[in-house]
Parts: structure tokens; sequence; C-alpha cells
């Protein structure tokens, strides 16, 4: 089984307890408008294009079969429509100004890589996590690397947006020690304008996962403006009643997105908005302790080893 994965860290502290590898697999339905992995979107393979150790050498217009690649007084220009993601330009750059993002991995060769740190995850309460874009998006792949990571004695997150077919969480719910779901809005306007997709079908598959007695986590990003308002806070903390311990996380909206936009050719749609300040993450947590949540992390420090 082969799935398309475009980043792969060790050493994650911030995804799931412990210390893990978190696969983050290509591919999601949404468009959240503070997504920090605007390169997720897309199941396809995409050039980035670090501008900052490009220096015009011309081996990428050489390379190019499309000739996507132009130089001109000594600046470079990328043509993205002409460009097919083929990743010629990206071999031939010999200051990795040029990357080609999304590769095929087969699930062995992620396993593989999982078992390096075993004694690690061992030591700290860890294993691995698959992310995204949105892991489900590739069901099968998912699944696979599931499979292989119980085989293997490996602690396993899942972490979801939620838009997905029941079908592909129940085919994998037994399999998952912890799913990482994230709860974006409240109300179906928001919802939608916020990230492009209805919430009543995520709303239901995450009840659904409850009442099945799944180890849920809800995260919960907040942004300032957009969806820290009372109604949401009060929605997050209604959800927590029903279903007393689901541990909240609270996860503040950051800019580390910026610069990637610039790298896909893509556009900021939050291009003036910082990232939220201490202040604010300690209102939001406070906020929902004083709403009834018992179990409220603050996502800078859910990644403490337990």
């Amino acid at each position: 089984m082969r799935g398309r994965v475009f980043d792969i860290q060790r050493f994650s502290l911030h995804d799931g307890p412990g210390i893990r590898t978190t696969v983050f697999l290509k591919g999601c339905p949404l468009h959240c408008l503070w997504c920090h992995n605007p390169e997720s979107r897309s199941p396809r393979p995409q050039l980035a294009f670090f501008a900052e150790r490009c220096v015009a050498c011309g081996e990428c217009a050489a390379a190019c079969p499309r000739h996507a690649h132009q130089l001109a007084e000594g600046r470079h220009a990328l043509d993205r429509e002409s460009c097919d993601a083929c990743g010629q330009c990206a071999d031939a750059c010999a200051f990795d100004a040029l990357r080609l993002v999304g590769g095929e991995w087969d699930a062995a060769e992620v396993l593989a890589l999982a078992e390096r740190d075993r004694a690690y995850y061992a030591s700290s309460g860890g294993g691995l996590t698959i992310s995204g874009g949105e892991p489900l998006v590739q069901a099968g792949f998912t699944r696979a690397l599931l499979e292989g990571a119980r085989q293997r004695g490996i602690h396993t997150c899942l972490e979801t947006c939620g838009a997905a077919p029941w079908t592909a969480f129940e085919a994998i719910r037994g399999l998952v020690d912890l799913v990482l779901f994230d709860l974006k809005a409240t109300g179906e306007a928001a919802h939608r304008r916020l990230t492009g997709a209805a919430a009543a079908p995520i709303l239901a598959n995450l009840e659904r996962l409850l009442e099945r007695g799944a180890a849920v986590r809800l995260r919960c990003p907040l942004v300032p403006g957009l969806n820290d308002d009372d109604a949401h806070l009060r929605a997050i903390a209604a959800l927590a009643g029903r279903h007393p311990g689901l541990e909240v996380e609270v996860l503040p909206f950051h800019d580390t997105a910026r610069h990637k936009h610039a790298r896909y050719g893509s556009v900021d749609p939050l291009p003036a908005l910082a990232s939220a300040g201490e202040t604010e993450r300690e209102h939001w947590c406070e906020t929902l302790r004083a709403l009834g949540c018992e179990r409220v992390l603050d996502g800078r420090a859910a990644h403490t080893v337990h």
C-alpha cells in the first residue's frame, strides 16, 4: 500500500502524548482560512520555491521541459500555470531553492522509520501520529499504517478534521488509540464561511465516535476575531459537558503559514492577522474552565511528556 506524504516529523511534541513520529498526508476537503499547512490541501505533488535561496543560476530553466522557469536581469520567475510538478527542476537545483513536495511512500517504509524511535515512545508514552491534510482522504493508506503500528505495538493517534464518510471512521476505529478531532466553528454559516464545508456531517462523526467509546481529544483552533466568540466557546463547553472527561485542547492561531503561501504561489487569506498572544490564550482556557470544561489543555503546553 502506497500513499502520498508531504512531511514526516520525528521527535514531534505537539501531535498527541509523548514523543511522536508525525506523518503528514496530502489532501484535505476543507479550506480553513487559518490553515498552517496550505501545501496539504491538494492531493497532488506541488513545487515549492524558496526565493531566499535562489542565486538565479539558470539550471532550473535548462532542466524544465515545459519552460516554466524564466530568468531576466538576474531574477527568477516561475510560471505555475505551465508547471506540472515533474520535479526535474528541483533535481537540478544545487541550492535547494526548488523542492517537490508530496512523494509516494510505501506503508512499510513509513513504519520502518517510525520504529527507529521505539525507545523514545516507551519512555514518554509517545508513538505514531497520522496527520494531514486529512488522513482519511487516503483511507486505505491510513488503515495500512494503523494496522502496521498495531502489529508492532506502537501507540497511534489520528489527527482529523472529521470531514470524511462515517464508513471511513468505522473501518479504522478499532485501530486508533487516540483520535485528535478538530472542532473549528459553531453554526453552519460560520463553518462554511471559515472552512468551506458543512458542519453537520463532521459533528455527526464526532458524536458517533464518542457514543461508541472511542478515545477522543477535542482540538479547538481559535483565531482572534474569527471563531473565538462566546457562542463557539459555549458550544465547546456544552459538548464537553455531554461527555465528561473529554479533553479539550486549545490551539491558538499562529501565522507561520504566511511564508508558505509565497513558496507555493497561493494567496494568504489573513495577511494582517498576527499570532495569538499569551493573554488571548489564557482567556480562552479560563473561559472554557469557567463554563465547566473539566480537562482543558493549552496547545502551547500540551506537548508535556506524560
